[in-house]
């Protein structure tokens, strides 16, 4: 009975290998490329005044620095290379926990951020300038910034290395003491991550929702619908965003949570072998897939992006055109 259950672990062990090491690289590929082309059409001049192009493009930054990052946090890929580059020393290991972490926080908040701001947008559209400038989001994100790389720089105590691997968990289990201080650390970045986001996601998505929905009673005597529906496809794009974010990022935490209940590390303790693997796929997915919810859902970012792809084809043509146009003239 044992020995059937180890072949069939090592079974599903081998097949989820096999599919992070199609899937892994594909996220990479497509996620860094969207997120590039989401930076370059949030520069444009249609979108650049806006201050949720700011919000955007932290989101773009923070996706394309997690998903860079993941595959050194694959047991699979740090054996295909034949090291953890994470842990040539504890500081190393330490950098990397940092970065990482702050890369996803930070992601999380500027979801809460955009969320945020659409709210004020529905509620308050007569002040929503006046409340929501360049400058305030600039300087909301730095200082968040901050705050988040600061934290995680002091909860990176326990990052350390172990057994040639970077483990970002590791402290005496059998010490009370020490087992609250992590616990600690443990419950605030997870509220950070992804708890207390999830909240506001909840609230303000629902919020923004039942006033559209209000809105768009009192507009259906109208003759021009364009705002309105132009309010909701930019509030499907929105919820698409949050619904993904909760279904994708929780699992990670409730991972996280489980291995400090049942005092193991949560990425090299072979309990969770299985369930790890599963929940950094949506983790992974997650940072790959706004591009795409932002193509499905905004007329405006697919005419950018239309623009930004096919300029370079129609110039040619344009210039010809006005060659022509001047050699006949002359």
């Amino acid at each position: 009975m044992t020995s059937s259950v180890l072949v069939s672990e090592n079974a599903s062990k081998e097949w989820i290998d096999y599919i992070q090491f199609v899937f892994l690289p594909i996220t990479i590929v497509l996620g860094i490329v969207g997120n590039l082309l989401t930076i370059i059409i949030m520069r444009s001049e249609r979108f650049t005044n806006s201050p949720s192009s700011i919000i955007l493009i932290l989101l773009a930054v923070s996706d394309s620095v997690a998903l860079l990052s993941q595959p050194f946090n694959k047991t699979n890929f740090n054996d295909l290379i034949g090291l953890d580059i994470r842990a040539f020393t504890d500081s190393n290991c330490k950098l990397y926990t940092i970065i990482r972490r702050t890369s996803k926080m930070m992601s999380s908040w500027a979801v809460v951020g955009l969320c945020l701001e659409r709210f004020i947008a529905v509620w308050f559209p007569l002040k929503a300038k006046l409340f929501v400038t360049k400058r305030l989001v600039l300087i909301l994100v730095i200082s968040g910034l901050v705050i988040i790389a600061s934290f995680n720089a002091v909860w990176s105590y326990a990052s350390k290395v172990v057994n040639g691997r970077c483990n970002p968990d590791v402290y005496d289990y059998t010490d009370s003491t020490e087992r609250l201080k992590y616990g600690v650390m443990l419950q605030f970045g997870t509220g950070i991550y992804s708890n207390v986001p999830i909240i506001l996601l909840t609230i303000f998505t629902t919020l923004i929702a039942t006033k559209l929905f209000y809105h768009r009673r009192k507009r259906r005597s109208m003759t021009s619908r364009s705002s309105g529906d132009q309010d909701v496809r930019i509030t499907a794009m929105l919820i698409g965003i949050a619904i993904a974010y909760v279904i994708l990022i929780f699992p990670i935490t409730v991972l996280h949570n489980i291995a400090y209940q049942k005092r193991l590390h949560a990425f090299t303790s072979a309990e969770f072998s299985l369930y790890k693997e599963i929940a950094q796929f949506m983790e992974q997915l997650n940072y790959c897939l706004n591009f795409f919810l932002y193509v499905m859902t905004s007329s405006q970012f697919r005419q950018v992006l239309r623009t930004k792809l096919f300029c370079c084809r129609f110039k040619p043509k344009i210039w010809k055109r006005t060659h022509n146009t001047t050699t006949t003239s002359m």
